[in-house]
């Protein structure tokens, strides 16, 4: 009785042994396909060698299907990345080329829809500034914005950064990610010396000068102003760091965010075709942008081609005239392509400003050198307003007049301290140029 137990069990405990064999030879195990084409089949009982061959057969059926789905999926990528790079060839010869600011900007905008943008923070890091509002941009971007996000930071500083400093940063980012430090991604990169001094052409004595003659306007008598300008006019963006990204918004020591920004400003940018964000504009002073306009008229005789149909250039001028307005894009709030810079129509543009020495012989600043080349190379549709981004830097606020907008956006600021309608602001050229809806109550601030 014991005896033929223990064969009815043996008998169960091969069979069941066969099985799980069998299923781990569907499943794919190289190990047990082996052992059971080896060893196990030509040993079966005749009533259990079906199991084994039909599983093998299953396994090259899997293995086919597999190899012909790879393939198909292969060739599929294959297409679109052909197709892809075709429509963009044909995109930028649309654009008359890579010489001008939208063909060379082309391959930036193929993602639409796709992957996160290429995206950064920059932040420009000089001795005259503070790491308490360092900290501070860094906790208002990262809480009102990057903690949905996680876009990385570059930090570019005027001399290097001494470790504490960094511990520091490390430190505020971290924690603005719930203690995470695995999402967060920060460079810290130093400004070529060559890039934050006064060019070989320019006649020191006489740019000497000029800081005393515009000791009366804010910041007409520094010369660190002056190199930084210069340096986020025609530099940063030549920098190694940013070379992995098509897109930034600058972070200034000391800006506030009033807004929660619950959508992906970037992707938005990108999916709509825009090229430059800003927040506040203004009308600089006439004594800092001597002479830049007609340099600027000069460009543009020579370099017709270059200048974009349907362009933006009323915002600089005065209405019904060609006469300069000295309105600027404030560029303490920037989102922006780096490829326009890039492209070689506006390095051409800035080498051309630049060699006219007015950066340091009057006091052209990076945000007029910015919005002269926006507002000339780029069909004015490329330039947004950030009405929902509630921004302020020193003196000046942004705050949504919109009551929809300041509320679904959950903003924390004084309407009554808005900035964009006052009679020194741009704001309302700007909405009148591109026909825009004032907001209710625009005109009854001071």
């Amino acid at each position: 009785m014991h005896f033929l137990l223990s064969k009815k069990i043996a008998r169960f405990l091969l069979i069941s042994f066969v099985f799980v064999l069998a299923l781990m030879v569907t499943l794919n195990h190289p190990t047990a396909r082996k052992m059971s084409e080896e060893y196990l089949t030509p040993y079966l009982p005749n009533a259990l060698q079906p199991i084994a061959k039909i599983s093998a057969e299953e396994q090259r059926r899997i293995k086919y299907a597999q190899e012909e789905a790879e393939l198909k999926q292969s060739l599929e990528e294959d297409a679109i990345r052909n197709a892809t790079n075709n429509a963009i060839k044909e995109k930028i010869k649309s654009f008359g080329g890579n010489e001008t600011t939208l063909g060379y900007m082309v391959p930036s905008y193929a993602n639409h829809g796709g992957s996160p943008p290429k995206a950064c923070f920059v932040s420009l890091i000089t001795e005259r500034d503070s790491m308490t509002q360092i900290l501070q941009s860094i906790d208002e971007v990262q809480v009102k914005f990057n903690k949905n996000f996680a876009y990385p930071w570059v930090f570019l500083s005027q001399g290097e950064l001494d470790e504490t400093k960094k511990e520091m940063i490390k430190q505020a980012m971290t924690d603005s990610m719930n203690g995470n430090p695995e999402v967060v991604d920060i460079t810290f990169a130093e400004i070529p010396e060559a890039e934050w001094k006064y060019p070989e052409w320019i006649e020191e004595n006489k740019a000497a000068d000029s800081l005393i003659a515009l000791a009366n306007i804010p910041d007409g008598d520094s010369r660190a102003v002056r190199y930084q300008a210069r340096y986020l006019a025609g530099f940063f963006w030549r920098h190694p760091a940013l070379d992995e990204f098509d897109w930034y918004w600058r972070v200034d020591p000391g800006i506030e965010l009033y807004c929660d920004i619950d959508y992906d400003l970037f992707r938005w940018m990108q999916d709509k075709n825009k090229v430059f964000g800003f927040t506040l504009s203004m009308s600089e002073a006439k004594e800092a942008n001597e002479k830049i306009w007609d340099v600027t008229k000069k460009f543009g005789k020579d370099f017709p081609k270059l200048i974009a149909k349907d362009n933006f250039k009323a915002f600089v001028t005065k209405k019904d005239s060609e006469d300069f307005n000295n309105c600027e894009f404030i560029s303490n709030f920037e989102i922006g392509n780096l490829n326009f810079y890039r492209s070689p129509a506006y390095r051409k543009f800035f080498e051309y400003i630049d060699k006219e020495g007015g950066i340091f012989y009057w006091k052209w600043s990076d945000s007029i050198i910015h919005t002269i080349g926006l507002s000339m190379l780029l069909p004015k549709d490329k330039i947004h307003f950030f009405e929902n981004v509630g921004f302020h830097y020193e003196k000046y606020d942004s705050c949504p007049l919109n009551d929809d907008i300041w509320n679904q956006y959950n903003c924390d600021c004084d309407q009554g301290n808005d900035f964009t309608f006052r009679s020194t602001s741009c704001g309302e050229h700007y909405f009148d140029i591109v026909k825009k809806d004032k907001p209710e109550g625009w005109n009854r601030l001071p």
